[in-house]
């Protein structure tokens, strides 16, 4: 998949971003990704490789303890766009959605890692029925299974798409209550807390303290080294596309 995007893309600048523990997002939720199954070991021992790979390859990268890498990305992509850069966000985290804009766009697999998707306003609004700036909102009140974020008990895709269509925001929506029908109220009125805690935990940080040199992000590809490391990973078929 980077191989693919960077040959295809052609960057001049790339960075990778990791997570490093427990985050913010842990301290006010402690069932925050609580129903993900723990990390098999075989893939853990492949971080490492990771590692070996994107070092290898010259690839700035990029950590900061108490966020997630989603907020580390996103803090990079809207600095970047804010001066003047093109962004591509490649990440198979849907949450990232919320960040598109005329600058930002996201890049995600398909059923297949080489059967990409590309994001722009057009597209997110296209299949998820709302503003990549609605995007936010939208997850408050549907939750995230995947992450163990509540949202709205009651409140399926439809009704989110309904009442953001209607009202906006999600403030919107609390301040129109008397006016949503009654199943839908009453879910909103026994789910208020549930609605803003998850918009705290789906909301991807963009202010992370972290410096970034720009110039520093052209990928120095060390080409004896890479090709060696993936001679001895067997990575026989990607030796042709190392950049």
């Amino acid at each position: 998949m980077l191989l693919k995007v960077w040959n295809d893309e052609k960057p001049d600048y790339l960075a990778v971003a990791f997570d490093v523990g427990k985050t913010f997002r842990d301290d006010i939720y402690a069932e925050y990704k609580g129903t993900r199954q723990k990390m098999p070991a075989e893939l853990s021992q492949q971080m490492k490789r990771i590692t070996q790979v994107v070092n290898a390859l010259g690839i700035a990268t990029f950590t900061a303890e108490g966020f997630e890498a989603d907020d580390v990305l996103g803090t990079l992509s809207r600095r970047a766009a804010g001066e003047g850069l093109d962004v591509v966000i490649v990440t198979g985290d849907r949450d990232a959605l919320q960040l598109v804009n005329p600058a930002i766009k996201v890049l995600t697999s398909g059923r297949f890692f080489d059967q990409t998707v590309v994001y722009d306003e057009a597209k997110v609004l296209e299949r998820y029925g709302v503003r990549p700036d609605q995007m936010i909102d939208y997850k408050a009140l549907l939750g995230d299974k995947s992450d163990n974020v509540p949202g709205v008990s009651g409140i399926g895709e439809k009704s989110a798409q309904s009442l953001l269509e209607q009202y906006t925001t999600l403030d919107g929506v609390y301040a129109h209550l008397d006016d949503v029908q009654k199943r839908a109220r009453t879910a909103l009125e026994a789910g208020k807390d549930s609605a803003y805690l998850s918009r705290t935990l789906v909301t991807i940080r963009t202010d992370v303290p972290i410096e970034v040199d720009w110039e520093a992000c052209r990928a120095q590809v060390d080409y004896p080294r890479t090709l060696a490391l993936f001679r001895e990973l067997e990575f026989a078929s990607l030796i042709k596309r190392i950049p």
